[in-house]
């Protein structure tokens, strides 16, 4: 692994480790082994952005399908032993890691010789990757147990990555953990043209977002970022940017222009967020039900998306838009949040 990923994650594990320890009242097994299993998955996962090891894992992992599977298998054991320790095992937490991990693998599998572009084995692979996480599909447990972050978001990020770079095969996802200055610049531009020409005016005009009453100490502003660009910014870009924008581009790939790409991309990033609770709402009945539409979330959702798909398109890397992503969302959740 490359010296900077190696000790951005050490630093990482550090930090999650002790927040975590000074929330618990007693230190004991569970919370140690659930420690050392999340350091083992970020290093896993954090692992596969170094060129190096991708070109490894793939000379040793795609010769045959026994092969390919192996590391997938290691995952479905840890979480089987995970959710045994916190007492979560049951006949459906056995079955329902078993699909997730293994079924989007042999879709990928079966499609690792194609061009890099969206096809019905790639959308199958990628719908259930996303449905199965947002429609609370996978085993709800915490790593560690105590007002932990999901477990299951650290197997899942370690599967997508595997399968779609490792088995799939997909160079162009950009997945790497080291910026550089287009990374900032992007980052920074767009942030503040989407403040200042959408966030801002759409948010307050529909009170959307209303201004903190009390901000949290200043030490935390930089923790809520870095939370914020591991289990939301990464994961998200990984699936809505690097996979459906990267693919959906691919199909695209005549055209003269990204506006395509990018404009379908950034709906259905928009739309993604359907399921929020945010107000205001407007109440559609459809299909014989009623349905509650954060329509102010889903437009700055979509507007957002279409930011992040072209701080992407600018640096071919995920890593802009997931720094941008993390920006935004820390930007409201800190100083635009009165929950």
């Amino acid at each position: 692994m490359m010296r900077f990923n190696f000790f951005f994650v050490l630093a990482v594990v550090v930090i999650f480790s002790v927040l975590q320890l000074s929330q618990v009242e007693t230190i004991d097994v569970q919370t140690i082994a659930g420690l050392i299993l999340f350091a083992l998955l970020m290093f896993s996962f954090m692992g596969m952005a170094d060129t190096h090891v991708v070109k490894q894992l793939r000379q040793r992992c795609r010769r045959n399908l026994l092969y390919a599977l192996a590391p997938l298998a290691v995952l479905y054991t840890l979480t089987i032993a995970y959710l045994a320790m916190v007492g979560q095992l049951t006949a459906g937490n056995l079955i329902t890691p078993l699909i997730y991990l293994f079924l989007p693998a042999l879709l990928l599998w079966q499609d690792r010789h194609s061009p890099e572009y969206l096809t019905w084995q790639n959308l199958a692979a990628i719908l259930i990757v996303w449905f199965f996480i947002e429609l609370g599909l996978v085993p709800q447990a915490d790593i560690p147990s105590e007002k932990g972050i999901s477990f299951f978001l650290l197997i899942a990020l370690n599967s997508i990555i595997y399968s779609f770079i490792i088995i799939r095969g997909l160079d162009s996802v950009g997945f790497r953990l080291r910026p550089n200055l287009d990374d900032w610049k992007y980052a920074c531009i767009y942030f503040g043209l989407f403040i200042a020409f959408f966030a801002i005016p759409i948010g307050f005009s529909t009170s959307f977002i209303r201004q903190s009453t009390e901000l949290g100490p200043y030490w935390q502003f930089p923790v809520i970022l870095l939370g914020i660009f591991l289990f939301t910014g990464l994961p998200e870009e990984i699936v809505f940017r690097g996979l459906i924008h990267n693919l959906l581009a691919g199909r695209f790939k005549k055209s003269k222009s990204e506006l395509p790409v990018l404009l379908i991309s950034s709906i259905i990033f928009g739309l993604a967020h359907i399921n929020n609770s945010d107000p205001p709402f407007i109440f559609v009945h459809f299909f014989g039900l009623d349905w509650t539409i954060p329509w102010a979330y889903v437009i700055l959702a979509s507007i957002a998306g279409w930011f992040y798909g072209l701080a992407y398109i600018r640096t071919g890397s995920i890593l802009a838009p997931a720094l941008l992503h993390a920006i935004v969302d820390g930007w409201w959740s800190y100083f635009f949040n009165p929950g």
